[in-house]
């Protein structure tokens, strides 16, 4: 047992001489960056979905600057309300991107990252697509089925489409997302079981005027058990992330069956 002892005491003399138990001394993050992107027409947030947003890339130029090569570009999501913030950057001098949102980019930005501060930033951009949802009504005898209003918008007549797919500003979709989980609905939370037909493809010149909002009815949304349901719309055009633009989200209660029925 003394052997064992020693062996032990030896094996922890050695690992506190080579700094095993040395505190790590390397700085933490000390600067950040927050903002919003919202919709250059109207004012309001661009809206996503939880982790499946738009992305928020910074590239280090000072870092670069000082000589270190192979420097690589970092990213972090944006927020489904429209807002971003990353606490845990280095001061420095970075260019940020916007990325892979259902948006036409911003040209990036070169912004210098205080000690001790988060360095606000607010972006202005066109989205594919506006969509709103106007309204939602219950119908059936049961009033388990859905009649949903929206009216849809395209931003073609916003932007200058030279050297653009026409694919990218031409609506290609709209679909209805329920969920009675979570009113973080959208494509990663939805109940396709009561969705699936309730799309609607675009035909340019057929289905809409650029520029010119339409209004859809949807009304095959049916069959809801009762209970507490959200729903949003999300419209896509032929952008090639197949990013939706989506619509603020609404509850809705689908009541219990009349026990006379």
């Amino acid at each position: 047992m003394k052997k064992i002892y020693c062996l032990c005491g030896a094996v922890l003399l050695l690992l506190s001489s080579c700094g095993y138990f040395e505190y790590d001394n390397y700085e933490a993050p000390n600067s950040g960056l927050e903002g919003e992107v919202l919709d250059a027409k109207t004012g309001a947030p661009i809206l996503g979905e939880a982790a499946n947003s738009y992305k928020v890339e910074y590239y280090e130029l000072s870092w670069e600057e000082a000589g270190h090569a192979n420097t690589q570009s970092q990213f972090f999501w944006g927020k489904a309300d429209g807002s971003f913030m990353n606490t845990k950057i280095f001061a420095g001098k970075y260019r940020v991107t916007l990325k892979e949102g259902a948006f036409y980019a911003p040209e990036p930005e070169v912004v210098f990252l205080d000690e001790g501060k988060l360095t606000e930033l607010s972006y202005s951009v066109v989205p594919y697509a506006r969509v709103a949802l106007d309204e939602i009504s219950l119908s059936g005898s049961s009033q388990s089925d859905l009649i949903i209003k929206y009216t849809v918008e395209d931003t073609e007549t916003e932007i200058d489409t030279e050297g653009i797919d026409e694919d990218v500003y031409s609506l290609s979709e709209a679909q209805v997302f329920i969920s009675s989980k979570s009113p973080n609905v959208g494509i990663n939370n939805s109940e396709t079981k009561y969705t699936l037909r309730a799309k609607k493809e675009f035909v340019r010149g057929d289905d809409y005027v650029p520029g010119e909002p339409f209004q859809v009815t949807e009304r095959n949304v049916r069959k809801l058990a009762p209970g507490r349901y959200w729903v949003r719309i999300g419209v896509r055009t032929g952008n090639p992330q197949k990013r939706y633009n989506f619509s603020e989200t609404k509850e809705i209660v689908v009541p219990e069956p009349d026990a006379e029925e």
